[in-house]
């Protein structure tokens, strides 16, 4: 499995001199958490993501502030044909959620995310498909459905205890049934 086949191709890009209120807003827009920036020959120069602009809006406030200042310089990428098990394995050594796939020229040619890995795993590993036939109840003699268990109410001692977490507290909140 390589980067090529699970990344974002053609990624949204932004240029250093970028505002940083923009750049928030494109990623809201987009729904997305991480942007590559160039330089304008469009080549990496480093890469910003969501929590940094989070940052910046509370630092900076009212103030405008390029990409340039906010942004990480210190990129770490991979190419199309690195396996996705070795991003994997530099997102877990950096503590990073995304990283820019980039050619020889140094050219963002796209995106690899961690949600880009873990479909890639899911796709790979999904569990086969049961036909549907094999899912059917045992039927009796004249077609009917045979109830495996029978229903029946069960003693309030019975009710099960879930917990539930609220606020950082656990709770325990009673299932009926």
């Amino acid at each position: 499995m390589l980067v090529r086949h699970h990344m974002t191709a053609h990624p949204i890009t932004l240029q250093a001199e970028s505002d940083y209120k923009s750049a928030l807003r494109l990623m809201q827009d987009c729904m997305i958490h991480h942007l590559p920036v160039v330089d304008s020959d469009l080549r990496l120069a480093g890469i910003v993501a969501e929590r940094d602009l989070l940052l910046a809006a509370f630092h900076y406030l009212g103030s405008s502030v390029e990409i340039s200042e906010v942004m990480q310089r210190d990129v770490v990428t991979v190419s199309p044909d690195t396996p996705v098990t070795d991003a994997a394995q530099l997102m877990i050594k950096h503590t990073i959620g995304g990283l820019p796939v980039v050619d020889k020229r140094g050219h963002v040619v796209g995106v690899i995310t961690e949600t880009d890995i873990f479909k890639a795993f899911v796709g790979q590993h999904a569990p086969k498909r049961v036909a549907k036939d094999s899912m059917r109840a045992p039927r009796s003699k004249a077609g009917k459905p045979i109830a495996a268990t029978r229903s029946r109410k069960r003693p309030p001692s019975a009710v099960a205890k879930k917990p539930t977490s609220t606020y950082g507290k656990v709770v325990h909140r009673t299932k009926e049934r």
